[in-house]
């Protein structure tokens, strides 16, 4: 189970670090936001759909961990399925590749999640 902390600690960095150059991206088009109005985005706007795949995955674990319910092997083979990027692949995956390609924090963040994953 410590593993699996271990991975999730590093899963909430790479999210945080995807949803700050989103951000970034987002403010580029539409002018500064406010921190609500940019959680108001995220969670209601389509664009950002892309990312909820992520999100659940760090959601399923917290709730399976208080059901006594964690399938571990089955979670890491979904995380490792879904940081696989692929520009023909699923909507996470094509926009995980393109901000792979953008953002230096984000390629960082890929980085030591992976080395976790292989840990």
């Amino acid at each position: 189970m410590e593993n699996l902390h271990h991975i999730r600690s590093h899963l909430l960095d790479l999210h945080h670090a995807m949803v700050q150059e989103e951000r970034r991206v987002y403010e580029d088009a539409h002018g500064k936001v406010s921190a609500g109005q940019f959680l108001g985005a995220l969670v209601n706007d389509e664009a950002f759909a892309w990312l909820r795949p992520m999100t659940a995955l760090i959601v399923e674990l917290d709730e399976n961990e208080a059901n006594g319910t964690v399938d571990g092997d089955a979670w890491l083979a979904q995380v490792r399925g879904l940081l696989s990027p692929n520009a023909e692949g699923t909507d996470f995956q094509r926009h995980y590749e393109a901000l792979l390609q953008r953002s230096p924090d984000v390629g960082l963040a890929h980085g030591a999640t992976m080395r976790a994953l292989r840990s």
